[in-house]
């Protein structure tokens, strides 16, 4: 985890037993690129487990990747109110502008459905999760004007441009490492 060297692509945003990481995550596989993936069966159960030395905790694990993953994928999909999401986005768009301003770049690519499918919740739930998600779609697309921080409108062009993100990190990964040598 710590000082990970793979560029690697961070798989955040609506979890939810939701399975948008699924293809991703085989595509990735297939291709050697590194991904980390938040998704766990039974929080409490890892967390019991880290406080016993036997594995990293999972919140720990999840800020470093957030902070330090060098694409960070974050759909908001119509499967979930999405609440903690939206609110993950905000700190999310803060690491990738703080990163840029200490010379690491980011990017970030983030999706946000209109609308809350989720048929687990009551009306007024779905109709409260539109209205935050408008409001924060707005001022992603409105306020926060970085190349870095992309804003796609389906699963099918995040995970296309997945792969370009993915390829200028590990270049520009690749030329700092070179421009650092040859400077040593």
């Amino acid at each position: 985890m710590e000082g990970h060297k793979d560029v690697t692509i961070g798989l955040f945003g609506t979890c939810d037993n939701v399975p948008w990481r699924d293809r991703f995550m085989e595509a990735y596989t297939a291709k050697g690129i590194a991904y980390f993936n938040p998704m766990i069966s039974d929080w409490s159960e890892r967390l019991e487990m880290s406080r016993k030395g036997l594995c990293p905790n999972p919140t720990e694990e999840e800020n470093y990747y957030l902070n330090n993953a060098e694409v960070i994928l974050f759909p908001v999909l119509e499967d979930s109110l999405g609440h903690g999401s939206l609110g993950e986005l905000g700190f999310s768009i803060q690491t990738v502008l703080r990163r840029i301003l200490n010379g690491s770049p980011q990017f970030l690519i983030a999706l946000i459905d209109d609308e809350c499918k989720d048929e687990r919740k009551n009306a007024e739930q779905r109709k409260d999760s539109k209205k935050n998600r408008a409001l924060v779609k707005s001022k992603l697309i409105k306020v926060v004007s970085y190349p870095v921080i992309t804003m796609v409108s389906t699963l099918d062009e995040m995970f296309k441009l997945s792969f370009e993100m993915y390829d200028i990190a590990k270049k520009g990964k690749e030329y700092q490492a070179s421009f650092t040598a040859k400077i040593a």
